[in-house]
């Protein structure tokens, strides 16, 4: 039972992580026609942050072992890297 709630929890926070990557192209397709994105930027970032902290709880849990760790790992540094650059190109 423990297990099946951290799968489910862990599916649940990859598809989080995978969306919260692809955030960056969604806001500069709005940037480039003229929308003005201040304010999902900011929700946005807040968002990315409790994803991180979410993910890093999760990495906690698992250990290094647990072959669900690397996955979970590499899309919560894909999303953090996607964000950043993003945020670097808005200074």
């Amino acid at each position: 039972k423990f297990m099946n709630s951290v799968d489910d929890t862990i599916t649940q926070l990859m598809q989080e992580l995978s969306e919260a990557k692809d955030l960056p192209e969604r806001l500069l397709m709005d940037i480039e026609n003229g929308v003005d994105v201040s304010d999902r930027v900011r929700d946005a970032d807040a968002e990315i942050a409790l994803l991180e902290k979410r993910a890093k709880e999760i990495l906690k849990k698992l250990g290094c072992v647990n072959p669900k760790t690397r996955p979970v790992y590499n899309a919560m540094a894909a999303m953090l890297i996607n964000w950043r650059f993003f945020m670097d190109g808005l200074e």
